[in-house]
């Protein structure tokens, strides 16, 4: 039970410290601590030092493995930024939002871990609602109309996401009529061990409805407007929680009923939907890029286009499926860069809106050069990882069978990194300089320290290629039945 009570039970226990301590620096040391410790733990796990043994609705799998240390790390970055962000001076009532941040960050991570972990659809759609609950309130942080409107509007769509998710589990249940599941337990194993025998039509409409339902969460187009929105008007170290960990939450149930559904005929048909779902998304952020004015809400499509560059090489399989795994893992740790970056730069300018801000390089030199080294990284500039995972995403559509979609993903892309980088390059050198703002002495910060450890990160992981990241990888392409 020990692997139980660290990776659930003390970030629950932790967020009800959170809720009766007033000092927001104890919130800030307990939570921490809370983080450090399922990070170091989920660590152990996952290099094989520790072999876990979770009670009935949960299990871990090679897949759980990568996508709860990916969310242990994220939430480590955030929560040790995390202080230092709410010291920063904000309106009277913005102060509200301090009291529970800790408190809802806690109960993010206990959701998200059970959520992962899950070895049950219906687990995975509680967990899933909660993580939602969670997340909610911080991105009405700063208590403004725009706030309170990216709230609800995330609220409704990710719970109209959620019901349809509700509806694919459903119509899982009818696939399995006549065949030993009846009547049974909703365990993915069971599922995919008797995959062969599912109704396949009741399997498509199953798929459709869990993917359609869970895109409100992931951001892939059509269905990425809360999203886009509800993380370009969080604060920073959220923003990065949601683009980082968030997303990988809701796509490992995409991924659970897309493992099912390997071995049947329905198999073609869901690749089909994925690819669709990915081209989709890189369409609607290079169709953004064109016209951009907020810079956060920038930095969101960037995510919708990396979720969609991560479904593309998921529904095309083989080597592109190995691609976009790593590519996972890159992509959170950049979107924490990017986000902590645009943080200090909101601090300081005052505003998201990328026509009052220049000269963030003369005026924030620590932040101007480390946010030009995320905007690198993120545009798959060697030797930052994200350039090895799409080089091999797209390896992997170039030998498949549908190689043209090579010609048409990077062309998009082209355009998404020069739009992206013109916005970013007149952020840091154009424009008049604002006599005020000039006067910002910028000192080394904790958030400076966390973005560059990440970007170390980002280069050495990639370049080192460690073994036990590489045949984690292996194992899940395995299990989806992709050999290399």
């Amino acid at each position: 039970m020990l692997e139980f009570s660290i990776l659930f039970i003390i970030p629950l226990i932790t967020a009800v410290l959170c809720y009766f301590l007033k000092s927001i620096r104890l919130q800030y040391i307990y939570s921490l601590s809370a983080g450090l410790l399922h990070l170091i733990f989920t660590l152990l796990i996952f290099i094989g030092w520790y072999k876990p043994n979770l009670p009935f609705f949960f299990s871990f799998d090679s897949l759980s493995n990568l996508f709860l240390l990916i969310l242990s790390n994220v939430y480590f970055w955030v929560v040790l930024v995390s202080f230092s962000y709410l010291k920063r001076p904000v309106n009277s009532k913005a102060q509200d939002g301090k009291k529970y941040y800790f408190l809802l960050l806690n109960f993010y991570l206990f959701a998200n871990t059970s959520a992962i972990l899950s070895n049950h659809f219906g687990m995975y759609w509680v967990s899933a609602e909660a993580t939602t609950l969670s997340i909610a309130p911080l991105i009405y942080y700063y208590r403004n109309e725009e706030a309170l409107e990216a709230m609800w509007k995330y609220l409704f769509l990710v719970s109209v996401g959620i019901a349809f998710a509700f509806i694919g589990i459903l119509f899982l249940t009818l696939s399995a009529n006549g065949t030993p599941l009846e009547s049974h337990q909703l365990f993915y194993t069971e599922f995919i061990k008797n995959a062969s025998k599912l109704n396949p039509v009741w399997l498509k409409a199953s798929f459709i409805f869990i993917f359609v339902g869970l895109s409100t969460k992931i951001g892939i187009a059509p269905m990425h407007y809360g999203d886009v929105d509800a993380t370009s008007n969080s604060p920073s170290p959220i923003a990065a929680l949601m683009s980082g960990s968030l997303r990988i939450t809701a796509l490992i149930g995409v991924l659970r009923i897309f493992q099912i559904v390997r071995p049947t005929t329905t198999f073609e048909f869901a690749k089909i939907i994925l690819i669709i779902g990915g081209l989709l998304s890189i369409l609607v952020a290079f169709i953004f890029m064109f016209k951009v004015n907020n810079y956060k809400r920038m930095l969101a499509y960037s995510s919708v286009e990396h979720l969609g560059i991560i479904v593309l090489g998921i529904g095309i399989g083989g080597l592109a499926f190995v691609g976009a795994m790593y590519h996972i893992a890159y992509n959170s740790l950049n979107k924490l860069v990017l986000f902590f970056t645009a943080g200090n730069i909101h601090r300081v300018f005052k505003t998201r809106e990328i026509k009052d801000v220049s000269s963030v390089l003369k005026i924030l030199p620590w932040t101007g050069w480390l946010f030009m080294l995320s905007f690198f990284a993120i545009s798959a500039i060697p030797p930052f990882g994200i350039f090895f995972s799409e080089l091999m995403i797209f390896q992997g559509i170039l030998f498949s069978d549908r190689p043209w979609l090579l010609a048409i993903t990077m062309f998009m892309l082209l355009f998404i990194f020069i739009n992206m980088g013109k916005t970013i390059f007149n952020m840091l050198y154009g424009g008049k300089e604002n006599e005020a703002i000039t006067n910002e002495n910028e000192s080394f910060e904790v958030i400076h320290f966390a973005t560059i450890v990440l970007l170390i990160l980002l280069i050495t992981i990639a370049v080192i290629s460690p073994d036990i990241l590489h045949e984690n990888i292996l194992n899940i392409s395995k299990d989806f039945g992709f050999s290399l």
